[in-house]
């Protein structure tokens, strides 16, 4: 069975880590308070960046799109 969600998925992850690390490098404070609220924003961020890349894939046609998904399944 193929999974082609997984690179698109790895990718999202790697995409929150480095945003997140980006922004508390570049706020400069380590505070506990501004570490939460930026990894909360990176997680947000991340998901939304999966979002969009899954829908411009299947509009270009690289990924089935999700009727298809459901009904070879």
């Amino acid at each position: 069975m193929s999974r082609p969600l997984i690179p698109l998925k790895a990718g999202a992850v790697t995409f929150t880590v480095l945003w997140t690390a980006w922004m508390m490098w570049w706020s400069g404070s380590y505070s506990s308070v501004n570490l939460v609220i930026l990894a909360l924003l990176g997680t947000l961020v991340g998901y939304l960046w999966y979002r969009a890349m899954r829908w411009q894939f299947e509009r270009m046609g690289m990924l089935s799109r999700r009727e298809d998904q459901t009904k070879q399944t």
